[in-house]
């Protein structure tokens, strides 16, 4: 992906300029990781992405745009459609809305008893580069899996010994609240949280 950061940028972070303990491969697993759970996270990519869905047509002239029951924002372009299975010629009139909403200015998505019977391609994303917190989430996010991934401190440990005595060790717990280990990065992304419109077809 490297969509909200890059591999150089990752490097340049204190610490992670050992190409052998931490080569290539591990920081573009690393973005991946972290941009992935950005996007999950905050309900929408930051950047335009390709998309390809399949819906259930309902008769009307709007349909909302879902992957598995999660909405799909910020629609940018529709490059494909069909709907049972023939293919829509013009998306000319078709409007797009933030809310992942799309409505047509003639026709409908047909209903069909089988469902599943629209299918819309296109982009989405809710800015052209991602905003510096994003970018600066998905580096931050990303040095720390590489560490954690490497690191031989056990992972349940709760206290280790070292030069400096006895190091307490806290433990990060699940909650929708807090995505990450990391509390700041939880903050900026809970900032850029979307929360989709309640209107819908």
């Amino acid at each position: 992906m490297a969509d909200y950061t890059s591999i150089a940028e990752v490097r340049a972070m204190n610490g992670m300029d050992d190409v052998t303990a931490y080569p290539d491969a591990t920081i573009t697993e690393a973005i991946n990781f972290a941009e992935e759970l950005i996007d999950h996270y905050t309900g929408t990519s930051w950047v335009a992405k390709a998309f390809s869905v399949t819906l259930t047509g309902n008769g009307s002239s709007g349909i909302r745009l879902h992957t598995n029951l999660v909405p799909l924002l910020f629609p940018l372009s529709i490059t494909a459609a069909t709907i049972d299975g023939v293919a829509v010629p013009s998306f000319a009139g078709w409007a797009l809305y933030p809310e992942g909403l799309i409505i047509r200015d003639t026709g409908s998505f047909g209903s069909s008893t089988v469902g599943r019977n629209v299918v819309i391609s296109g982009t989405a994303g809710a800015a052209t580069t991602a905003p510096k917190d994003v970018a600066w989430a998905a580096r931050t996010l990303a040095r720390q899996y590489v560490i954690d991934l490497v690191s031989r401190i056990p992972d349940r440990a709760l206290q280790i010994q070292n030069d400096f005595g006895s190091v307490q060790i806290a433990q990060a717990s699940t909650h929708p609240d807090r995505p990450t280990s990391l509390p700041e990065v939880n903050a900026r992304l809970a900032r850029r949280r979307q929360i989709p419109s309640t209107f819908s077809f």
